[in-house]
C-alpha cells in the first residue's frame, strides 16, 4: 500500500471548500466531512424537509451506522431510520431503510430486474414525501463489466424520468478490493463518476471516502493507493481496516456519516462555500478564483471562478517549469460564476504526467490569480 500525503493541512482552512459545481453536479467525497462547517440552520432544514430512501447491503450499512453514531455523540443530528418503512418524526432526518419487502438490497432488488425496479417504484409511489433515493454497491464492481455498469446507469436514468420530483444519488463501490479486482473496481467507479460529472448528477463517492484518512497528528490527509500491472488505484486506508460495522471501522462509518449530512445540506440549498486563507487574500478584486476540486485528482478536476466585472479572461494550466500546458478558456465573461473542467490533456490532446501543475486566471488588465493542483 502506498500512502500519499495531501500537502495542504487542515489548519489553513477556516471553512472547507465545496465539491460542487452548478454545471457538473455534486461529488461528495472526503472534502465533505467537516460537520462543524455546516450551519445548524441547514441541519434543521434537512430534518424538516428531507425524506430519504436508502437501499443497501452490508457495506452500505456504514452510512446508517455513521449517522447513528453521530447522533449518539450529538443529539442535534437526530435521525430516525425505519426498517422497510418511512418514519414520521418531526425534527429528525427520516430514512426509509431497504424496500417494502426486504432489508438486504442487492442489485436485483433495486435496479437490475423488473422486480427490483418495481420494488423501488412501490416505495416511491407509496411514500410520496420521499425526495431522495439512493442505492449502495456491495462488491459487484470488483467484477462488473462496463456494459453492466451501463445497465445500472440506464436503470437509474429510467427511474429519474418516472419520478422527476425525486433526486437519485449515484454511488461508487467500496475500495477494499486489490489486485485485478481493485483495478476493475477503480475503472468502473471512474465510469460512474464521469457519468455524474457529464450529466449534472449527485455522486456519493464511497471509494474516495474509503481511501482518504485525516491524520490528526500530522494534520494531513493521507491517500492510500496500490499498483497492479502498472495501474495505480485507490484502496481502503489501513486506518479503516476492521470489522466493527459494515466490514470496516467505526471511524470510517463516521466519516461517511458526516459526508451524508454534508450532501443533504447541499441538497437543501446550503452553498457549502468555504473560505480559506488563500481566498481571503484574493477577495475585493475583479474576479475570484477557487481551489480546484477534487485535488489531488486522477482523471479530471473542476476549476470554479467568479467574475465581478465584465472582462476578457484567460484560464491557463502551466507545468512546474512555467510552460503552458493547456489553455482552458480565453473569452469575454460577463459578471457571474463559471467553471471549467480539465481532463489532464495538454493542448495537443496528450495526457500529461503525474505531478504538480499551476492554473492561472488573468484578465486583459494584467490582474491574475494562481492556484496549484496535483495529478496522482
Amino acid at each position: 500500500m502506498r500512502i500519499i500525503l495531501f500537502k495542504l493541512p487542515i489548519v489553513v482552512f477556516i471553512l472547507i471548500i465545496i465539491s460542487f459545481t452548478s454545471s457538473y453536479g455534486m461529488i461528495i467525497d472526503h472534502n465533505c466531512t467537516y460537520l462543524d462547517s455546516i450551519p445548524m440552520s441547514w441541519i434543521d432544514s434537512v430534518q424538516a424537509n428531507v425524506k430519504l430512501h436508502y437501499a443497501h447491503t452490508s457495506h452500505g450499512g456504514q452510512l446508517t451506522t455513521g449517522v447513528n453514531r453521530i447522533e449518539s455523540a450529538n443529539s442535534d443530528y437526530d435521525v430516525s431510520i425505519g426498517s422497510k418503512y418511512l418514519p414520521d418524526i418531526s425534527n429528525s432526518l427520516c430514512i426509509f431503510d431497504g424496500q417494502e419487502n426486504a432489508t438486504y438490497i442487492t442489485p436485483e432488488l433495486y435496479w437490475l430486474t423488473t422486480t427490483g425496479m418495481n420494488n423501488t417504484r412501490n416505495v416511491l409511489n407509496n411514500n410520496p414525501t420521499i425526495n431522495i433515493s439512493m442505492w449502495s454497491w456491495c462488491c459487484q464492481l470488483y467484477h462488473y463489466t462496463a456494459d453492466s455498469v451501463d445497465m445500472y446507469l440506464d436503470s437509474i436514468t429510467q427511474l429519474e424520468s418516472e419520478f422527476p420530483e425525486v433526486t437519485f444519488i449515484y454511488m461508487t463501490c467500496n475500495a477494499q478490493s486489490t489486485g485485478s479486482q481493485g483495478v476493475n473496481r477503480y475503472l468502473r467507479n471512474e465510469q460512474i463518476r464521469q457519468h455524474c460529472i457529464s450529466n449534472n448528477k449527485i455522486l456519493f463517492d464511497f471509494a474516495d471516502l474509503d481511501s482518504w484518512w485525516y491524520n490528526p497528528t500530522t494534520e494531513l490527509w493521507e491517500h492510500a493507493t496500490d499498483i497492479y500491472n502498472s495501474t495505480e488505484y485507490p484502496i481502503e486506508h489501513s486506518q479503516f481496516n476492521g470489522s466493527q460495522a459494515g466490514h470496516t471501522t467505526y471511524e470510517s462509518c463516521e466519516q461517511k456519516g458526516r459526508a451524508v449530512w454534508w450532501m443533504l445540506a447541499r441538497f437543501e440549498g446550503w452553498s457549502g462555500l468555504g473560505i480559506n486563507k488563500k481566498q481571503i487574500r484574493q477577495s475585493n478584486s475583479d474576479f475570484y478564483l477557487r481551489d480546484n476540486l477534487p485535488d489531488p485528482f486522477t482523471s479530471s478536476t473542476i476549476i470554479e471562478y467568479d467574475i465581478y466585472k465584465a472582462c476578457d479572461i484567460e484560464l491557463v494550466i502551466y507545468d512546474i517549469s512555467g510552460q503552458i500546458v493547456k489553455v482552458l478558456s480565453k473569452r469575454r465573461r460577463q459578471p457571474g460564476s463559471y467553471c471549467e473542467q480539465w481532463n489532464g490533456l495538454d493542448n495537443n490532446n496528450r495526457r500529461v504526467s503525474k505531478g504538480v501543475y499551476f492554473y492561472k486566471l488573468k484578465n486583459a488588465q494584467g490582474k491574475q490569480k494562481i492556484g496549484i493542483m496535483t495529478i496522482i
